[in-house]
């Protein structure tokens, strides 16, 4: 899956994490959290995100709430959980719809860490078929201490294996890094010998 970020205000920061807070708190009375975060993933990814100007349109205070509230409605009534509508209309009243896209993100990030599992980035020269994407979510859970929630891309430029990243750290595995790292081992030996060849025929000289 890929993701768009866009760097927010301190004061919109500040209510994207106070807005997933209390998105998770109305879902979990009504036992609908996963059903939620979803349906706001799905809004992102196959709404908000394909449609830049839509997007604007509901963040520009030019547009009335009463007539984005209609908007919200018709589009999502009947697609989306209720808990995940009523929320959207309630955003909209208080003139924040436009930060559903981080909103989504930071609920659903909030909610992983509560239940200890950890977003992992994962770019792989080719697909992973079942049983290599269990191995490598083993392997990661005995490594991370928790229950990695993988995220593939399909990179064919990294020609075979895979990059791995946990947070701020990065496991290159790939093919491509490692004939990058072959090649500098064979500049920095041909350097070797041109230096010491040098060296020999100053010393005879």
């Amino acid at each position: 899956m890929t993701t768009k970020t866009s760097v927010l205000s301190e004061d919109d920061a500040e209510a994207v994490r106070q807005y997933a807070a209390a998105l998770l708190g109305a879902a979990e009375k009504e036992n609908q959290v996963e059903a939620a975060l979803e349906d706001l993933d799905a809004v992102r990814v196959e709404i908000l995100d394909p449609n830049p100007k839509f997007t604007q349109l509901l963040a520009s205070p030019q547009m009335a709430g009463d007539e984005k509230d209609r908007i919200l409605v018709e589009l999502l009534d009947g697609r989306i959980s209720s808990v995940a509508l009523r929320f959207l209309r309630v955003l909209n009243r208080h003139g924040r719809v436009g930060l559903i896209g981080p909103l989504s993100l930071e609920a659903r990030k909030i909610w992983d860490r509560r239940h200890g599992r950890v977003p992992v980035h994962v770019r792989t020269a080719s697909p992973l078929d079942a049983g290599q994407e269990a191995a490598l979510t083993k392997k990661l859970a005995a490594m991370i201490a928790a229950t990695p929630i993988l995220h593939v891309v399909i990179d064919p430029d990294l020609i075979g294996g895979l990059v791995v990243q946990v947070g701020d750290q990065v496991c290159d595995a790939s093919v491509r890094t490692r004939l990058e790292q072959v090649r500098q081992r064979l500049i920095e030996g041909k350097m070797y010998e041109i230096q010491k060849r040098r060296d020999q025929f100053s010393h005879s000289a």
